[in-house]
């Protein structure tokens, strides 16, 4: 049949539309395949990074298994008889919980497992307040397996090589994901030092002594002090005086004491919580330079500046 004389007919907008939507929907259903291929085929996350120290009234549990394990299946681990993960070779599992006796168990991942099946190996670990265990799932031939406790140096270096377990969530109750716990914070500790020569009067120490620019240091570190720091739970701020040693100890030390008190008065009357300032003196304890005349003299008194002081000592627990 002679075909010459056909011709090819233009596709219509409606079949282009029909024809883009066909390859929108097979294209969207390609790539969720895809997507749900690499979550049951990589089950497994980051690499380790050591952690930060346990929280102080909990102990972490971390399991491992080496990527070297002779059996290839999942190995099914429990936490005083509840499901805790499915560790594959290479893969790790951690949880933080109250300090307590832990029942570990392991045994091979069965497609029908029971849920109150024993386990194919057990350990009791004493899980103390702060404590770092670590407990090693061993393959051993034959389809069984063992559970070694495993200090803390061997174990960091072994799980540099393990992964997170990913795939699976846990059910012990009264556990929680370690990265979602974390210990408390030190304390951060800022000393602010203020030359007394410039706060008061030589030799006195009451509020009518502060000189004008000492009274303007004063009230820049208050709004300081009010507006920085003013958020930061338990902070506490301790203004320590500190003495020359020209003249005798117990002058010196009450000279200290007097001019700490003073600053922390000041303090308060321009906006400084009252409840979290306090103060002290260490009198001629702490000096700075320790090689300036003891002696009452200009030469030794301009040496001393250094260790006529006042230092605001703050403490916040940063979040």
């Amino acid at each position: 049949m002679n075909t010459s004389h056909l011709k090819t007919r233009p596709l219509t907008s409606l079949m282009v539309g029909v024809l883009v939507a066909v390859l929108l929907v097979l294209a969207s259903y390609s790539a969720h395949a895809q997507s749900q291929e690499r979550s049951i085929l990589q089950p497994l996350g980051d690499l380790y990074r050591s952690p930060p120290p346990a929280h102080p009234q909990l102990a972490r549990i971390t399991l491992y298994r080496a990527e070297s394990a002779l059996a290839t299946g999942a190995t099914r681990v429990v936490i005083n008889d509840r499901y805790q993960a499915s560790l594959q070779p290479g893969g790790f599992t951690d949880l933080c919980m109250k300090p307590s006796v832990v029942d570990v168990g392991v045994s091979l991942q069965k497609s029908t497992q029971n849920a109150r099946e024993l386990p194919d190996s057990a350990l009791f670990v004493t899980a103390k307040s702060g404590q770092e265990v670590f407990i090693r799932v061993v393959d051993l031939p034959q389809n069984r397996l063992s559970l070694v406790s495993v200090q803390p140096e061997v174990a960091f270096v072994e799980l540099q090589k393990t992964r997170r377990q990913v795939h699976s969530i846990s059910r012990v109750p009264g556990a929680s994901a370690c990265d979602q716990v974390t210990g408390s914070p030190a304390p951060k500790t800022v000393a602010i030092t203020l030359s007394t020569d410039a706060l008061f009067a030589y030799g006195r120490s009451d509020l009518s002594a502060i000189l004008p620019f000492g009274r303007e240091q004063l009230d820049r570190l208050a709004e300081r002090l009010t507006t920085r720091y003013a958020d930061f739970e338990q902070s506490q701020i301790l203004v320590v005086g500190h003495a020359d040693p020209v003249g005798s100890v117990a002058s010196n030390q009450r000279l200290s004491e007097a001019r700490a008190k003073t600053v922390a008065a000041y303090l308060v009357r321009a906006g400084v919580s009252a409840n979290k300032i306090s103060s002290e003196g260490r009198g001629s304890s702490e000096l700075v330079d320790r090689d300036c005349a003891r002696v009452a003299s200009p030469v030794s008194v301009a040496c001393n500046k250094v260790n006529r002081r006042v230092v605001v000592e703050l403490t916040v627990h940063v979040r």
